[in-house]
């Protein structure tokens, strides 16, 4: 049992304990690491046909070499103090999950103790302690976050862990179904897709129910599974009819007949003007179930869940577990087999405990004699233990001639993706291969024990996506990496431990998007990076000190549409002329994002909708300033709200330019100095980049270092520019007020030293739409709501 920990029976009135230091977090964690690697403790050999194997021991282990379970726990402890002895800088309040941890601790050092302890309570312990010891390590990337995580949100008391579906029963609606006109209408709107957006609209069955998908996630699965491809009779025609036949297959074009016919619905978000995400509704989504069953389409239980089972579907996922598993060193009996077997040993030791020891000693002495009598009988049992064993190997045959014509792994909840190398290896014909998480948030912790199962990537020739999104535990790929000649997109997005990519990443010639973005720890890359010409999109490339790719080997991707760089360098200046003279070689560059410093990534735009938390937590350290910005600015007289951020529908636009007129005459003074500068260095730009055009239409900013715009960023370079978002840093200024930009949508956040008011931004944007204006003191008289968007009455377009 659960010893009661005294200091949370108190009837005082609780005071909260001040936030422990990273130091003092260290020590307790070390503490907790030298009682427990002091305790011995020899677990029980499980059952080769019943092991209980848990899905945090790693349910792809052998059963019958599974590791002592106190060792694993002393290794998590280890992980931990070893991964906050590196986040010196930060510091949060821990202390009542260590409470927790050393509650855990101290009950299983207790029953330890015990005379004639309880195994089966022990383990529980075990897994329970390594359970939130997991739970801490997932606020670990999320340090950068400034996270604050109470006890009872993640933490569970020992004893009490349960294992609880968070699915809900797909198939309670059953009466609905029942309806003719529901059935015959949704069967009407399915019947009138073709084959590729059927099979499109399937992919949504395996995702929980309301759970949110991303765009990004349905663009490149549809693309792995050649979904997006044109037939051979589009083919033919493509010359005619290339941009109505990209049209009709482009992801937007599905997701927008897909909620027209009712199918799913988009995730509305704040300060959108697109959709990013989708949702399906329960009801719908249980006949898609259906569908997906009937076509084979990946294989559900009878709830409707989708499960791992072998041989149903060439379509897999991979969930949590318990027990046998597929994936597991030996071969699953059959369901049968199993049942029996698990049922024998479990009647003959309630019978052992029934009889005396004397009627136990009689009944062994005739069980030799019957031996004896029994020779042929004990022949026979030989041969039938022959044939099982023959029928194991011709299961495994089995398994592994199905792997091996698998088309898609999809990861729907397994958190420890680790899978047998052996087993790995055999998917020769792989198209699809999703290990990471696909959730939009970080709220599941993912992570690998081990990466030597990568190695059987060399094997997977014909694999078009490959995605470990999210997990934990890899800080280098391996060298079979090289070997995925056909590979299109591979996306690494949010491995935290990712320091370097391998050089056999230049061997992926056919490969078009390659998404770095949050690898907070990578700072090598390869230069044979630049060998990749028919690269379009590449996120999170990384400048700096360590990394041998530079900017200038990338202007050898003719083909890049869309490229983000996070600067690590202080050396690194886009206001230099080398690095201007690379830039404008990039001819089909559409969109381009830089950030410096140690700035998560964020694409808010066309993924995930949601802004990076360690952003918001870095433009808002300089809040004091803001504070202190907001009350010298005496010119500013706020109306209908706080500091010139009213209500757009309080204040007609006429009469707010009308206002503006008179303050702007008054500041035109005020800014004439800076904006004669300004103007001398920008005429010199215009003469050097006459000839010079980008095709840029979105250009995004962050933390940028220096108060002055590039020489090179103004709007004569940058005519197609629709989009531009600054955020963070020292910029002083948007460049001269009579150079007018053809931006459409402007986000300006956490800017202190911009000085300009609303009849000044509708001159130098006379074509702005959408206007979101956050933390930027100096910007005032701006009609904008109380979250600091302003809406034109034409809307926006992407």
């Amino acid at each position: 049992m659960s010893s009661p920990n005294p200091k949370h029976q108190s009837s005082s009135p609780e005071i909260d304990p001040p936030p422990l230091t990273i130091h003092e977090i260290v020590t307790r964690l070390d503490n907790l690491h030298k009682k427990l690697s002091h305790a011995k403790y020899e677990p029980e050999k499980p059952s080769k046909l019943d092991p209980q194997q848990d899905e945090k021991d790693g349910d792809s282990k052998s059963t019958t070499n599974k590791p002592n379970p106190l060792d694993k726990a002393c290794n998590e402890l280890k992980y931990l103090k070893s991964a906050f002895e590196k986040l010196k800088i930060f510091e949060t309040d821990l202390s009542k999950p260590l409470d927790t941890l050393e509650d855990n601790v101290k009950d299983i050092l207790n029953d330890l103790d015990l005379k004639g302890y309880a195994k089966e309570l022990i383990e529980r312990n075990l897994n329970v302690l390594r359970a939130n010891i997991t739970k801490v390590k997932a606020q670990i990337p999320l340090q950068h976050q400034a996270s604050s995580i109470s006890e009872s949100r993640y933490l569970q008391t020992t004893n009490t862990s349960k294992d609880v579906r968070t699915l809900l029963d797909p198939y309670r609606a059953d009466g609905i179904f029942e309806s003719k006109t529901f059935l015959k209408e949704f069967e009407d709107h399915y019947s009138d897709l073709d084959v590729r957006h059927k099979l499109c609209l399937l992919c949504f069955a395996i995702f929980p129910e309301n759970a949110v998908v991303k765009k990004r996630l349905l663009r490149f699965w549809w693309e792995g599974e050649k979904l997006l491809s044109e037939t051979k009779e589009e083919k033919k025609e493509k010359e005619k009819l290339m941009s109505e036949i990209k049209e009709k297959w482009s992801v937007n074009k599905i997701l927008e007949k897909f909620v027209e016919k009712g199918f799913v619905e988009p995730v509305t978000k704040r300060s959108r003007s697109q959709f990013t995400s989708y949702k399906m509704h329960p009801i719908i989504r249980c006949l898609v179930i259906r569908l997906a069953q009937k076509a084979k389409f990946f294989h559900f239980d009878p709830k409707g869940y989708p499960d791992q089972n072998f041989f149903k579907s060439k379509k897999l996922c991979l969930v949590k577990s318990e027990g046998y598993s597929w994936w597991s060193k030996d071969v699953p009996p059959t369901a049968e087999e199993g049942e029996n077997q698990k049922q024998e040993p479990e009647k003959e030791k309630e019978k052992q405990k029934q009889k005396p020891e004397k009627e136990k000693e009689k009944e062994n002495e005739e069980k030799e004699k019957e031996k004896q009598k029994h020779k042929p009988e004990n022949e026979k049992k030989e041969k039938e233990k022959e044939k099982k064993e023959n029928d194991t190997v011709k299961r495994e045959k089995e398994r592994v001639k199905y792997l091996e014509n698998l088309q898609t792994l999809f990861n729907v909840s397994k958190q420890f993706p680790d899978l047998r190398e052996e087993l790995f290896s055999k998917m020769k014909n792989i198209g699809v291969l999703y290990l990471g998480r696909w959730e939009p948030t970080t709220q599941r912790h993912m992570e690998v024990e081990k990466t030597e199962f990568l190695e059987g990537l060399e094997k997977m020739g014909r694999l078009l996506f490959f995605s470990l999104q999210g997990i934990s535990g890899i800080s280098k790929l391996p060298k079979s990496l090289g070997k995925l000649y056909n590979l299109r997109i591979l996306d690494l997005r949010a491995c935290h431990n990712l320091e370097e990519l391998p050089k056999e990443v230049g061997s992926l010639k056919k490969l078009t998007h390659l998404d770095l973005s949050e690898c907070y720890l990578l700072e090598k890359i390869p230069k044979d990076l630049s060998n990749l010409s028919n690269l379009k999109v590449l996120k999170g490339f990384v400048i700096s000190k360590n990394s041998k790719c530079t900017l200038k080997h990338l202007t050898k991707l003719s083909n890049l549409v869309k490229l983000s760089i996070n600067v690590n360098r202080k050396d690194f200046s886009i206001n230099a002329h080398e690095t201007e003279t690379h830039f404008f070689k990039f001819t089909m560059l559409r969109k381009l994002k830089i950030a410096w410093g140690a700035v998560a990534e964020e694409d808010e735009d066309e993924e995930t909708g949601q802004t990076s938390k360690t952003q918001e937590s870095q433009a808002q350290k300089s809040s004091a300033r803001i504070r202190k910005a907001i009350g010298k600015l005496k010119n500013i007289r706020p109306w209908g709200g706080v500091h010139g951020e009213g209500s757009s529908k309080s204040v007609p636009e006429s009469k707010v330019a009308d206002s503006t007129a008179k303050s702007g005459e008054v500041d035109d003074y005020r800014d004439a100095k800076k904006q004669a500068s300004v103007a001398t260095a920008s005429k010199d730009a215009d003469n050097k980049n006459e000839n010079h055009q980008m095709k840029l239409e979105k250009l995004d900013l962050q933390c940028y270092p220096e108060r002055e715009l590039p020489t090179w960023l103004v709007p004569k370079n940058l005519k197609s520019l629709e989009r531009l978002y600054i955020k963070g840093g020292e910029l002083s200024n948007l460049g001269e007020i009579h150079k007018q930009w053809n931006v459409k949508i402007l986000r300006l956040k956490y800017l202190l030293d911009i000085k300009i008011n609303w009849k000044e931004l509708q001159l130098q944007f006379p074509e702005l739409q959408y206007l979101e204006k956050v933390n930027c003191p100096q910007i005032a008289f701006c009609p904008c709501d109380a979250s600091g968007v302003w809406v034109s009455k034409q809307p926006p377009t992407n």
